[in-house]
């Protein structure tokens, strides 16, 4: 089981009015899973950054999947846990 570091940073009002209307909206499930789901991608990004041009072709050939098998709806059942 993965374990997590409680964290806390400070955001400006507006960003987190946003933050809020997606986790409204159904898109995540609080602030926590976009907050956490944002720096994944930052940090993706910055990988990316390193990667040489083959490697970039099979991460983007790999990415859809991953990320098609990461929001399965098989998997929602351990979203609580």
């Amino acid at each position: 089981m993965a374990t997590t570091v409680k964290i806390s940073a400070r955001l400006p009002s507006k960003i987190v009015e946003e933050i809020d209307r997606l986790v409204q909206s159904g898109v995540f499930s609080n602030r926590s899973d976009f907050i956490k789901e944002a720096v994944r991608h930052y940090l993706r990004e910055m990988r990316r950054e390193e990667l040489t041009e083959e490697e970039r072709w099979v991460l983007n050939m790999v990415q859809p999947v991953l990320a098609e098998d990461w929001n399965s709806k098989e998997d929602e059942f351990w979203d609580d846990y």
